[in-house]
Formats: structure tokens, sequence, C-alpha cells
């Protein structure tokens, strides 16, 4: 299942939006920078592998990775947050594992994650 292309950040305008009024938190494999934008319905997501990081096949490997660590999570992911993903020098080396779970403990920690709704309803 591909993630919609309305929840991309395609502009420069927005990822320089979330850089200058957002936060920003760094863990081993990734910088997760967000901001809270009250007119979005879902949340939209952008994410940036520099050329230091290798050649296109490289960088392609690690946006792949971080798309699908993304998409598992989706229902997870407060409404209203746009969100930039940086892949800091040490990505390349990084497992699918190791990157949601830095991932994660980033979004955690900025408080991006809300419980997942649950498929049976409590009586």
């Amino acid at each position: 299942m591909r993630l919609p292309s309305n929840l991309r950040m395609k502009l420069a305008r927005d990822f320089a939006r979330v850089k200058s009024q957002g936060s920003s938190q760094a863990g081993k494999f990734l910088v997760l920078g967000a901001l809270k934008t009250e007119e979005l319905e879902e949340f939209q997501f952008g994410l940036i592998t520099g050329a230091k990081l290798g050649k296109a096949v490289v960088r392609n490997r690690i946006r792949r990775l971080l798309r699908e660590v993304i998409r598992s999570h989706r229902a997870e992911i407060a409404p209203g947050w746009q969100l930039v993903v940086i892949a800091r020098w040490r990505a390349p080396q990084a497992t699918l594992e190791e990157l949601e779970k830095d991932w994660l403990r980033l979004a955690r920690r900025m408080n991006l994650l809300q419980k997942p709704p649950s498929a049976d309803p409590a009586p």
C-alpha cells in the first residue's frame, strides 16, 4: 500500500517553515523536525537525504526505508503535523528496524504519536 501524495511535502517553503518555526530532535540515524499546523486534516512529511550520504542508489534506498517506517505508523501519527525527516551520515548502514526504532524514539519524544484506533470497540 502506497502513501497518498497529499501526505508529501513538496515545496521548499514548507521545508523552510518547518526548519525556522518548528522544533527538532536528533537521533543516531535521523533528525526529526516538526511543526504543528492546524489547517491539516492528517499530517504531511518530507524526506531529506543529502549527497553526502552516498550515490543515488544509497539515497533512494534510505528514502524507501523511511517511507516504509512512516507508512507502517501512519495511524499513530497525530493529525496536523508537518514532519521533516533528515537522514544523518550513519543512515546508510542502518537496517529498517534500526531506522524505525530511532524514528519512533524521536516521535515519542516530540509527542507526535497518538494511540492507534483499536480494531474492535470495547463493550
